[in-house]
């Protein structure tokens, strides 16, 4: 007969779903607030008692794990893409289980399944490494997806200051991680004859930069409004500061971070 430990039960069940939201949130550039994912992180773990009940269809132990998954990320993360931050985390632990399943099978843990439900009898150290290995492989898969998404598209920036505007195109580039020491803004790098007006000093100061060509002082402003609107997608409103510099391409370089949720 299988024994299964209560406490480790819930508290493993607990570590394991807030992980799950953090890397969810992570995944998806969704807002993560502690105690909000601590509250849904509970949910999860209450919902692992399942496993004490008989075995249940199927059909019905995949729709309870579903609308657990639900009511979790609706506690963590709120009703805004609920549905797509759902499934992020209904994929992430799948793949989450079925590693902790190989683990346990390398490292011959006392694992059971039933109910949706898992119980792992697992080791501090190998949840340790678990833990940096999943965050490392999510890390990875996280730069692949937003250098394609990113790199693919193209944008048109509204940078606007008084009675100014320009609107310059936008060229998103992880090389760009210049910011502001000031104020920890990021600095979007725009070409100074695209400026206008808008590049005459008025309220500017300076910031030190460093690229592979060299390193200096780069001039710059906050504007009053920038807007980013990519081609396939949704303008965005960003708050960044404008970089006055010299681009060969004409474009205004931007990190894709900004475009994230």
């Amino acid at each position: 007969m299988q024994i299964i430990y209560l406490d480790v039960l819930l508290i493993f069940n607990l570590y394991m779903n807030y992980l799950l939201l953090c890397m969810t949130a992570r995944m998806t550039h969704t807002r993560f607030i502690f105690w909000k994912g601590l509250i849904g992180a509970g949910i999860g773990s209450l919902s692992s008692l399942l496993v004490f009940l008989p075995e249940m269809p199927f059909f019905i132990s995949w729709i309870m794990k579903f609308l657990t998954a639900f009511l979790i990320c609706l506690t963590a993360f709120g009703r805004k893409r609920v549905f797509r931050n759902c499934m992020s985390f209904f994929g992430i632990s799948f793949l989450t289980a079925g590693g902790m399943y190989a683990l346990s099978v390398c490292s011959q843990m006392t694992s059971m399944h039933r109910n949706g439900c898992y119980y792992f009898d697992i080791s501090l150290s190998h949840l340790i490494a678990f833990t940096i290995t999943a965050y490392i492989l999510l890390s990875v898969m996280q730069f692949i997806y937003d250098r394609n998404q990113f790199s693919d598209n193209t944008y048109q920036i509204a940078v606007k200051y008084h009675e100014h505007t320009a609107y310059l195109e936008g060229l998103a580039d992880t090389g760009n991680s210049l910011t502001d020491f000031y104020t920890g803004k990021p600095v979007i790098i725009c070409d100074k004859s695209l400026l206008g007006a808008m590049a005459e000093p008025e309220h500017h100061h300076v910031v030190p930069y460093l690229t592979v060509a060299g390193s200096g002082m780069l001039e710059v402003f906050q504007p009053d409004e920038i807007i980013i609107s990519p081609e396939y997608g949704t303008a965005k409103t960003v708050d960044a500061l404008i970089g006055i510099g010299a681009q060969e391409n004409g474009k205004a370089i931007f990190n894709p971070k900004l475009m994230r949720f």
